[in-house]
């Protein structure tokens, strides 16, 4: 394998880690994203559950006043109510189309709301309008009150525990999203130091197998430089390393060298040496 395919194989493997590490601790993010948009949006549900409850309890309030002679404040109060009430209902039927359990829950509330609750008000307000004296208006509206603060006690008790489970949700949702943030913060860590030790391992082998060679291979061209040709001993048992890449083709090319070296030195040699000379 060629040094430069080595390196490039290192160089992908330290990537795909890195990018096996962005891509974890991305979809852990992605999922706190989703978990904390869940707990926002049971927060609201838990709000406007709160706001209608707070209604009908203003609702049985202004009626209280409305029977108790004070008509103008009750009717206020009555009126203002069913205007909280209102964006409150539109906004949790369409939150909690999702979530049958509670949908159901919700519904059992408005029915309570438009037949017993507006149906006792109803009845106080044609009670104490009528002609009846005193005290069959007061028997009469007495029962009412009685069927409407048993109705919106009713209420109160669902919504309360349509608002206990979006809170458990919430508490839930929270949960999850901080196991996330710990489990992307151990990614990290782990991934971290993974790529630390294998950098490390991968500089010192990548290193002793490229530059251990090359220097067994400069101190034998220095014994060359120097005039000592009979290195093809120590070529052999020094430099003679199958790495499978460039470096096997310089040290054939070098020991090519040194024997090209010793040819010519030896051509040299058998030139220079003296003619014998003829008899007399």
């Amino acid at each position: 394998m060629k040094i430069r395919r080595k390196l490039l194989l290192s160089y992908l493997l330290i990537v795909g880690l890195f990018v096996a590490a962005g891509a974890t601790i991305t979809y852990n993010t992605m999922k706190m994203a989703d978990l904390q948009n869940t707990a926002k949006t049971q927060l609201e549900i838990n709000n406007n559950a709160y706001a209608y409850q707070q209604g009908l309890d203003q609702i049985q309030f202004g009626t209280l006043m409305y029977a108790s002679n004070d008509t103008s404040e009750g009717q206020r109060i009555i009126v203002a109510s069913a205007e909280i009430m209102q964006p409150s209902e539109t906004y949790l039927l369409n939150a909690l189309a999702n979530d049958p359990a509670l949908l159901a829950e919700f519904n059992q509330v408005v029915s309570l709301d438009r037949n017993e609750v507006n149906g006792a008000v109803s009845q106080i307000y044609n009670i104490y309008t009528s002609s009846e004296n005193d005290t069959v208006k007061y028997v009469d509206i007495w029962g009412q009150l009685s069927n409407l603060m048993n109705a919106v006690n009713q209420g109160d008790i669902i919504l309360a525990d349509v608002r206990s489970t979006t809170l458990a949700n919430v508490n839930n949702a929270n949960v999850a999203a901080q196991n996330y943030a710990n489990m992307s913060l151990i990614v990290a860590i782990v991934f971290l130091a993974l790529i630390s030790a294998i950098s490390v391992f991968l500089a010192v082998v990548m290193g002793s197998r490229i530059t251990g060679p090359l220097k067994k291979l400069a101190d034998i061209a220095h014994k060359v430089s120097l005039g000592d040709l009979n290195q093809r001993f120590y070529l052999k048992q020094n430099i003679d390393i199958k790495t499978g890449d460039e470096i096997d083709e310089l040290v054939d090319s070098f020991r090519r060298m040194v024997n090209a070296f010793r040819m010519t030195q030896a051509l040299s040699n058998d030139a220079e040496e003296p003619m014998e000379t003829k008899p007399q």
